[in-house]
C-alpha cells in the first residue's frame, strides 16, 4: 500500500512544492536583476560612451557651422574625418561623401542614435554604424562611430544570459521537484502509517535514525506514543477478556441452575435464552483474543472450498427463507485451501448470518468461489464508506445494525481468522455489501 501511495502522490500538490516555485520565482528575479545590473556596468556603459562622443562632435559641428561659411565648413569636415575616429558623411550641392554606398533615410538626429551594416567603400567590408545625424544649415552631416564589437558583445551577452537564465531556473525547478519528492516520499511514509494504526494495525512503527532530522524526531516521538496507545489498548482488551473469562464460569452455573428449574418453571426460557447470548458472547470474545494473540492451534487440513459453501448454505437456507431472502452457490473456480476447517466455515458462516441480518427482506445471498477467492454478495442497502472502514473492529456496530440482535463480533472474528491463515479480507458497498476472502 505504501508503494501505491507513493506513486498516486503528486509533489506538485504539497506546500514543499509551492514553497520550491516560490524559492524558483524569487531566484528568476535575482538573476534579472543581476545580468542587467552587470549588461549596465558593463556594455550599457560603453554603449552610452559611443553617445556622448557621437554627442560631442555634434556641438562641434554645429559651432564650425555657424563660424565658417559653407566651403571652409566642409574643409574643415575633411580635416576632422582624417584626424578623428568618428567617421562623418554628407550629401549637398556643394560636397558628396565618397566613403559609404549609401546614405539611410531614416537615421534620426542626434543625440538619438541608430545601428545599421553599410559597406564602407574605403575599407571594402561591411560595417556595423552607431549614427546620427547633425542638421547644420548647409546640410545634414551623419556622424558614426564602428560599433560591431560592441554590438557582437551585446549579442554574445544576451545570448549566453538567455541561457544562463533558462539552464537555472530549469535546475532550480529540476532539484526542487527532487528536494520535495524526498521530503514528502518520508511525509506520505507517516501517513501510510498512520493509515495502519487507523485500520487497527496498532503494532505499525516508524523506522528513524537515532540521530537524525526533524522527521526522525517525529517519528521517534510517535513511535513512543503509539507504544502507549498500544499498551493502554492491551490493558483495557485483557482486562475485558479477564472479566469475561472471570464471569463464565457463574453465569455456566447460573446456566444448569435454571436448567434445572425450567421443567418447574416453563416461563423462565425467555431469562435462559438471554443468559445463553451472554455466555456465547463471553466465549466468542475469549476466542477472538487467542486467534488474535496467535493462542489458537490450528488443525490444518486440505478444504473443498465449494463443500464449505454447501453446507452452509444448506444449514442457513431455512433462516433466509424467513426473511424472504434466498442463497446462491456460484463456483467459477473450484479452490482447495489449506487451514483449519472449524475456524474457516466460522469466518464464511459470520459472512452469511451477517448478510441475512442487514440485508433485508427479499435480498438475494450468493456464496461466490473463484480463483483463490470465496466472497458473499447481497443485493441489500450496503453501508457508508465510513461505517465500511470500522466493521472489522469488536464491538462496532453501524446505526442501523443496532436494531438488530448481536455485540459486534462476527466481522472482527472473521478478521482474525483471516489473519490467522494468512489470508485478506476486503469489504466493499456498492449495489449491496461485498465481503471477499482472497489469499496473498
Amino acid at each position: 500500500m505504501y508503494e501505491n501511495n507513493l506513486r498516486l502522490f503528486d509533489p506538485r500538490k504539497s506546500s514543499v512544492w509551492r514553497l520550491t516555485l516560490a524559492f524558483a520565482a524569487i531566484t528568476a528575479v535575482t538573476l534579472l536583476l543581476a545580468i542587467t545590473l552587470i549588461y549596465q556596468l558593463l556594455l550599457g556603459e560603453q554603449s552610452r560612451q559611443v553617445e556622448r562622443r557621437l554627442d560631442a562632435e555634434k556641438t562641434r559641428i554645429e559651432a564650425l557651422a555657424s563660424e565658417f561659411d559653407k566651403q571652409s565648413f566642409f574643409q574643415q569636415l575633411d580635416v576632422f574625418r582624417s584626424e578623428g575616429d568618428v567617421l562623418i558623411f554628407w550629401q549637398s550641392d556643394y560636397e558628396q561623401s565618397q566613403q559609404l554606398s549609401f546614405l539611410p533615410d531614416n537615421i534620426p538626429s542626434l543625440p538619438e542614435t541608430v545601428v545599421f551594416p553599410v559597406l564602407d567603400t574605403g575599407r571594402g567590408q561591411i560595417r556595423l554604424l552607431t549614427t546620427g545625424k547633425v542638421k547644420t544649415v548647409y546640410g545634414n552631416i551623419v556622424l558614426a562611430t564602428a560599433t560591431e564589437h560592441l554590438q557582437r558583445l551585446i549579442i554574445d551577452f544576451k545570448s549566453i544570459a538567455s541561457w544562463t537564465f533558462i539552464l537555472a531556473i530549469a535546475l532550480t525547478g529540476l532539484f526542487g521537484y527532487l528536494f520535495s519528492r524526498r521530503h514528502l516520499r518520508r511525509v506520505n511514509y507517516f501517513n501510510a502509517t498512520a493509515e495502519q494504526v487507523q485500520n487497527g494495525n496498532l503494532s505499525a512503527r516508524l523506522s528513524h535514525k537515532d540521530k537524525g532530522d526533524e522527521f526522525d524526531r517525529l517519528a521517534a516521538h510517535i513511535n513512543t506514543m503509539l507504544d502507549a496507545v498500544e499498551e493502554n489498548f492491551a490493558l483495557v482488551q485483557g482486562i475485558t477478556d479477564n472479566i469475561a473469562h472471570d464471569l463464565k464460569t457463574p453465569l455456566t452455573r447460573l446456566k444448569l441452575n435454571l436448567e434445572q428449574r425450567l421443567q418447574k418453571l416453563p416461563e423462565m426460557g425467555y431469562e435462559l435464552e438471554q443468559l445463553n447470548s451472554i455466555i456465547n458472547t463471553f466465549d466468542a470474545m475469549l476466542k477472538l483474543t487467542r486467534l488474535e494473540h496467535g493462542h489458537f492451534p490450528l488443525q490444518l487440513e486440505t478444504i473443498d472450498s465449494s463443500q464449505l459453501a454447501n453446507d452452509i448454505s444448506e444449514i442457513l437456507q431455512p433462516s433466509a427463507e424467513q426473511n424472504g431472502q434466498s442463497i446462491d452457490v456460484a463456483i467459477s473456480s473450484p479452490w482447495q485451501l489449506s487451514g483449519d476447517r472449524n475456524l474457516l466455515f466460522q469466518a464464511i458462516f459470520n459472512l452469511v448470518e451477517n448478510a441475512i441480518k442487514y440485508a433485508g427482506k427479499g435480498a438475494t445471498i450468493k456464496i461466490i468461489i473463484a480463483e483463490k477467492s470465496i466472497s458473499v454478495v447481497d443485493n441489500g442497502k450496503g453501508v457508508n464508506e465510513h461505517d465500511l472502514q470500522q466493521l472489522t473492529k469488536r464491538f462496532y456496530r453501524s446505526d442501523p445494525a443496532r436494531q438488530k440482535e448481536g455485540f459486534g463480533l462476527g466481522l472482527a472474528t472473521v478478521q482474525a481468522i483471516c489473519n490467522r491463515h494468512s489470508l485478506n479480507l476486503f469489504l466493499s458497498s456498492e449495489n449491496g455489501f461485498c465481503a471477499k476472502i482472497t489469499e496473498d
